[in-house]
């Protein structure tokens, strides 16, 4: 554990988000599920909440919220703490992936609640805001693809 500021954070959350996206091509170019490997598109493409969030803001905004102490110990590797489980990417079907894809959001999202919970200026707030609002509506899709049996 190691305090570091809102950028550094940020940082390893996008790293931790390369290093899973790189998991969905590994699953995408070994299973032999047509439906397995349409998901893991999907699921690529909507792992960029940060970078969706953080672009709305003015550089100026964006200098300040980096800067921003933390004041809580973080996991060090987050992407150790955010990665798939180790599949063998033959043998992921849908729903595997998905329960996976839900439990990593539902990681990210108690990590910026974490932060959210101590002093931060208000567009650091709202930047966190907008990030667990990013990932809740992941999470309900994703529940809802599991309910409606989508793979």
């Amino acid at each position: 554990m190691a305090n570091v500021t809102l950028g550094v954070f940020l940082d390893r959350c996008r790293d931790a988000e390369l290093q899973l996206e790189a998991s969905y091509s590994e699953i995408r170019d070994r299973s032999p599920d047509k439906g397995v490997r349409l998901l893991t598109y999907y699921l690529a493409r909507h792992r960029r909440h940060q970078q969706q969030v953080l672009g709305g803001l003015e550089p100026g905004t964006l200098r300040q919220v980096r800067k921003a102490a933390l004041k809580c110990d973080l996991p060090v590797d987050l992407s150790a703490e955010l990665r798939l489980p180790d599949f063998v990417p033959e043998s992921v079907n849908g729903v595997m992936l998905i329960e996976a894809a839900v439990a990593h959001d539902h990681k990210l999202t108690a990590l910026y609640r974490l932060i959210l919970a101590q002093p931060l200026d208000g567009a650091a707030r709202d930047m966190l805001e907008a990030l667990i609002r990013a990932e809740e509506r992941d999470i309900a899709m994703l529940k809802k693809m599991l309910d409606m049996r989508y793979f």
